[in-house]
């Protein structure tokens, strides 16, 4: 993986999800959003594929303030470089946002928010100091192993499923 981007959206219930998602493909669709969009029914969440890893967290902000209720959580990557970001909104509220190595290679750039439960297992060995030694895109690999989203982990037995998210003719 050379560089990753995505965003992911909680998802109320895992029943009649599929229904959900087309919602909020038509929200999205409303305010100029073209993304693809995927889906497995085992996680709650949904992913929204960025091309740009660089605007992950600008449109996860944007897309948060559209579903203020549900969680926005943000993960970005570019492996050869290891820049690296994780955010996570609600609604117009930032509850964490980490970066690092996009301005300077593997270091911390951006730290705010609130720290979460599983950052102490996940960055054990570093310290969470702008100018140190930040973390690197195998970082967001266990970030989405960890969270359960879409994506990351083994495969599961079946295809996830896919939308794009395009407006109709």
């Amino acid at each position: 993986m050379a560089k990753f981007g995505a965003i992911y959206l909680s998802l109320e219930t895992t029943e009649s999800s599929i229904k959900e998602v087309d919602n909020l493909a038509a929200i999205l669709i409303k305010a100029d959003y073209l993304f693809t969009v995927r889906y497995h029914q085992e996680t709650p969440w949904i992913q929204i594929y960025v091309e740009e890893p660089e605007n992950v967290v600008f449109y996860a902000k944007k897309i948060a303030k559209i579903f203020p209720n549900k969680k926005t959580l943000g993960l970005a990557a570019y492996t050869v470089s290891d820049s690296v970001s994780f955010c996570y909104f609600q609604g117009e509220e930032i509850i964490r946002l980490l970066q690092s190595g996009f301005n300077q290679e593997r270091q911390w750039e951006i730290i705010e928010g609130e720290k979460q439960t599983w950052e102490d297992e996940i960055f054990n060995k570093l310290t969470l100091k702008i100018g140190t030694r930040g973390m690197v895109s195998y970082h967001i690999q266990q970030i989405g192993v960890l969270l359960n989203l879409p994506g990351f982990g083994i495969p599961k037995q079946g295809e996830p499923w896919t939308k794009e998210i395009r407006p109709h003719p």
